[in-house]
């Protein structure tokens, strides 16, 4: 069968974060991949009345640049990525038809075979906005094409839920492709930290090697599954 993969993000570099190295692996086997974000990254640290100033907009624009050259890296063409304008922080305000709709689009015309979005537990609002709209746009009704939909794990959001622990049940060997998933985050040149943030590429690299230990392999990344059908 071939893949077609569709990632659906809350914003530019939640998609490395969560699965960088496995697209990377879907996209050196053949498969198609699909990112698909529902808000831009920069102005939730910024109040209204600033989100049009020059300042906030260029640094927006460079956020939505920087994903085109971050998923290039892990091989996806910037055709294949969507990105967005609405104002991160506040996908609770959007209603959630609207997001729906958007993500049942590329349902519709990409026809993808697995699905990966965020988890639902998230502490980021945009997140679990997030996940909530592509759980109703992956209803299993006329998609025949559509096998799994999977939630994955965002360093400096997901872990930060201490009460929920993410419990990844699914796991892809990424071995061959960590070092490009590093790569690739790098490309957010504005959203790296220094460690021991979460979003360092050593912690990130610990985490990877950690999901590895739990199946006995070099480093993985892990997954929950939210439903999966096999034939």
């Amino acid at each position: 069968m071939d893949e077609r993969i569709l990632i659906v993000a809350a914003h530019p570099d939640d998609e490395i974060l969560g699965c960088g190295g496995t697209i990377a692996k879907f996209r050196d086997s053949g498969a198609d991949v699909r990112v698909v974000f529902l808000a831009e990254g920069v102005t939730a640290r910024f109040d209204p009345p600033m989100f049009d100033t020059p300042d906030v907009k260029a640094r927006s624009e460079r956020r939505n640049r920087n994903a085109v050259r971050a998923l290039d890296i892990v091989g996806v063409p910037a055709a294949s990525v969507f990105v967005n304008t609405r104002p991160c922080g506040r996908l609770d305000t959007v209603p959630q038809i609207d997001l729906v709709k958007e993500i049942e689009r590329h349902v519709a015309n990409f026809r993808p075979t697995r699905i990966f979005t965020h988890a639902a537990a998230d502490t980021n609002v945009d997140h679990g906005v997030t996940f909530r709209a592509a759980l109703v746009a992956a209803r299993p009704v006329d998609r025949p094409w559509l096998r799994s939909l999977y939630s994955f794990e965002v360093l400096s959001s997901t872990e930060w839920n201490t009460t929920v622990a993410f419990a990844p049940t699914v796991f892809f060997d990424i071995t061959r492709t960590i070092d490009r998933k590093i790569a690739a985050l790098a490309a957010y040149e504005d959203e790296m930290r220094e460690v021991p943030h979460p979003r360092s590429p050593e912690m990130l690299r610990a985490l990877a090697q950690f999901r590895g230990a739990q199946v006995g392999v070099r480093f993985a990344e892990g997954f929950a599954l939210v439903r999966g059908l096999e034939a």
